[in-house]
């Protein structure tokens, strides 16, 4: 029989995580920036109230504030408690209050401003003061003490950014070199982990290609070594020919099967609605059929009830029953092992279920939850891929669902496989009734 040809697999689009991690960096550098100037614009806004509220405070305690010793210290302690810089001047700029300019408060007494204000002459500590003035009038716009009700300025306040305000400049940028130093170790760290489990993956999917391709190899070497040993001519020797040839036959098709199975891991497989419950107990017989040549007293039962066509391909979800069972036959502990496959139609959730039990030995809490990641498995000589793939070929190919819905230590597991059905298809009996053997 003529087999249909298959289409090319579609190559799957890498994800660029490159690219969303330099935007995810880039977002967060912006929102820093832009968070950090908003806290910025805050404090400035506060210092610009407070001087405000200042520069009002000086012009209603009237002009012989600026000039009156008494008045004066009134000043000098209200200017204390004010965290940035700030200087107050008088009409003629001479300094009259200050704070946070790196010059002590009483480092020049009154004598030196007054006699700046009468002769003119002005000592180096109030030239610097003056000075210090006019950089923070670079930074700030001056706020002019105005009596109320007159329009006389009676002086000026001169301000620049409280301290929190330039550690702030300079946050977003230490943030950012941070984050960058962050991810630069995690990326590092985030290789080396990926290129352990990358090893460990290759082992692994090697060691599965010779378990696949080892059963039907060595059958084959069995059936040529019958060839060898078959009589030549007569009836019955062709008929024996025949009978070995349609086995080899069989071993080869598997090999095929085999060959396209790992063709289609790194690639999306064409799904097309058909029998699933031909598929599973095909899946189901190649193993029934080896049974006794595995040493194993295990019974598989079979229950399939009506189901409607399933988009699925063959092959793979073959490779999936294939890998169930084979967990199932390893987990047996008992005399008579016992497993259970069997397909039903949710029809309300519009999904096959597909369900291989067992009564095997089950596994703890702990190892359920790692039952499906790459690397992880219970039997001694196991390399944890034969879940993994389940998991791949289900959820990712199939857009279905695979969980182990009951594993109890001593008496067995459950997984179920759950595949989604499009609303166009109709409820069929596609299969056989229970069976077992």
């Amino acid at each position: 029989m003529a087999k249909e040809p298959s289409e090319p697999p579609r190559a799957l689009r890498p994800i660029h995580y490159k690219v969303y991690l330099f935007l995810a960096i880039v977002l967060l550098t912006v929102a820093l920036v832009v968070h950090s100037n908003y806290v910025i614009a805050r404090l400035n806004a506060e210092s610009r109230s407070l001087c405000t509220v200042l520069a009002r405070f000086f012009a209603v305690a009237t002009i012989q504030a600026a000039e009156d010793p008494m008045v004066r210290p009134i000043f000098r302690e209200v200017v204390r408690n004010i965290n940035f810089p700030l200087v107050v001047t008088d009409t003629h700029g001479i300094p009259r209050a200050w704070k946070e300019i790196g010059i002590p408060a009483d480092a020049v007494p009154d004598s030196l401003l007054e006699a700046a204000d009468s002769t003119g002459r002005v000592a180096p500590t109030v030239q610097r003061i003056r000075e210090i003035a006019h950089q923070l009038d670079r930074v700030n716009r001056p706020i002019a003490v105005v009596r109320l009700g007159q329009p006389d300025t009676l002086g000026l306040i001169h301000y620049g950014e409280p301290p929190v305000v330039r550690q702030l400049r300079w946050l977003p940028y230490l943030e950012f070199g941070g984050i960058v130093l962050l991810l630069v170790f995690g990326f590092a760290g985030f290789r080396s982990l990926m290129a352990g489990e990358q090893r460990l993956l290759w082992a692994a999917l090697a060691k599965e290609t010779a378990h696949q391709l080892g059963t039907p190899l060595s059958s084959l070497m069995g059936w040529t070594a019958l060839l060898r040993d078959a009589p030549a001519g007569g009836e019955r020797s062709r008929e024996r020919v025949e009978e070995i040839a349609a086995e080899m036959d069989r071993d080869l098709d598997r090999l095929n099967k085999v060959a396209s199975r790992f063709a289609h891991l790194g690639a999306v497989p064409s799904l097309r609605a058909g029998d699933l419950t031909a598929s599973v107990s095909a899946a189901v017989g190649y193993f029934r059929s080896r049974l006794p040549q595995l040493g194993s007293t295990v019974t598989i039962e079979e229950r399939y009830g009506p189901i409607p066509p399933v988009p699925f391909h063959p092959q793979l979800i073959e490779w999936v029953v294939e890998n169930l069972i084979k967990n199932a036959i390893d987990a047996a502990d008992k005399p008579e092992g016992r497993i259970q496959v069997s397909l039903e139609w949710a029809q309300a959730e519009r999904h096959v279920k597909l369900r291989v039990s067992d009564n095997g030995r089950g596994m703890s809490a702990e190892e359920r939850g790692r039952a499906f990641h790459a690397g992880f498995s219970t039997k001694r000589r196991g390399w944890g891929l034969g879940l993994a793939l389940v998991r791949r070929v289900v959820r990712e190919y199939h857009r279905g669902q695979v969980s182990i819905v009951e594993s109890v230590p001593g008496k067995g597991t459950t997984v179920l496989v759950s595949l989604p059905v499009p609303r166009r298809a109709k409820t069929e009996r596609t299969g056989p009734g229970p069976k077992s053997q």
